[in-house]
């Protein structure tokens, strides 16, 4: 039997700043690190010494030097740990990643031997029990193995309870605990963790990590953790005085007013919080609907396969065939020259 805690999408900062909590709080990277080490404690209480993250370790292709600094410095600190990580969709330039991703520089300059990257999909024994593991965009299940999923499943729910059900998605019925998702549910055999922390004020709480024990594809538990973040993301409609007792006090509960149109409020009655990051007006109720889920889509990254992007577009031009043949051999060949420049 082997055990592990399994960690869901960090979004540490890119070179831009931006990522998690970066708008709202100082030292956002240090401030996921801490959320981490929380894990960690848990990990040395059970005696749990292996943490999978399951991908979106940053918020885009390139990490700032900060992030990087607070990761290393944390996988420095815990060295009798054991840690995974995998690329997720955020972390992408494109689909593959010779195209580029924010493990770039960690995976060639910080070689340690309690740390593992992937970047493309493998198999590895660990305790006796194979974990496959596999990054953004795979999903080559092992039916014999944990497998360790950036993606969403036929059936999977976004964080804002739709469900995911085109029928380009797998069904497997394959054991997965999978990240990119931020909400924490279970669909048929495959576990999302959802994230340590509310990345945006659309996502709910609770907040949970896995606590996994493996011995075979027909002998396991995966247990979802609840998890309590230093800062929470709180949604607050004021629609008259009465509801000002709703806004929470403290600096680490941080606070998007909604001020309904024409309700009987001004700014002085809410200008002793402090911890108000937003304020936002609506009229309707589906002006209210659109502000309180408008950050589920914020931020999102847009992967598309650029090979078949080309095929689709040749293949619209009014062009024999052979025609079409020697343009996409000659956009091959000019693609390799720059490669291997």
């Amino acid at each position: 039997m082997a055990e592990f805690l399994g960690i869901g999408d960090l979004h540490l900062t890119d070179q831009a700043g931006k990522g998690g909590l970066a708008k709202y709080v100082e030292g956002p990277d240090e401030m996921v690190m801490s959320e981490i080490e929380k894990v960690i404690r848990y990990g040395r209480k059970i005696g749990v010494h292996r943490i999978i993250q399951y991908g979106d370790i940053c918020d885009s292709p390139r990490m700032s030097y900060d992030a990087m600094f607070a990761l290393t410095g944390m996988l420095d600190r815990y060295a009798d740990f054991e840690f995974y990580f995998m690329l997720g969709n955020h972390d992408m330039f494109g689909m593959h990643p010779r195209e580029g991703h924010s493990l770039e520089i960690l995976r060639k300059l910080y070689r340690k031997p309690h740390v593992k990257f992937f970047t493309l999909p493998k198999t590895v024994d660990i305790d006796g029990i194979n974990v496959r593991f596999l990054p953004y965009p795979h999903d080559s299940f092992d039916k014999e193995a944990l497998n360790v999923l950036h993606k969403e499943v036929r059936g999977a729910k976004n964080d804002a309870g739709r469900a995911f059900d085109s029928d380009d998605l797998s069904a497997s019925k394959a054991v997965i605990v999978a990240g990119h998702l931020h909400t924490a549910h279970r669909v048929r055999n495959t576990y999302y963790s959802g994230t340590l922390y509310q990345t945006n004020f659309g996502e709910s709480l609770p907040k949970y990590f896995h606590h996994i024990e493996f011995n075979s594809a027909s002998d396991y538990e995966i247990k979802l953790v609840k998890h309590e973040p230093t800062f929470k993301l709180h949604n607050v409609v004021l629609q008259s005085r009465d509801d000002l007792q709703e806004i929470p006090e403290g600096e680490t509960n941080l606070v998007k007013l909604i001020i309904q149109d024409g309700a009987d409020v001004s700014a002085s009655d809410y200008a002793r919080f402090t911890n108000i990051v937003e304020l936002k007006n609506y009229k309707t109720k589906e002006d209210l609907a659109a502000v309180l889920t408008e950050d589920l889509s914020e931020g999102q990254a847009v992967v598309f396969d650029v090979n078949d992007f080309f095929s689709a577009w040749i293949e619209g031009y009014d062009v024999e065939d052979a025609m079409r043949a020697r343009i996409k051999e000659t956009r091959k060949r000019v693609l390799n020259k720059v490669r291997t420049k």
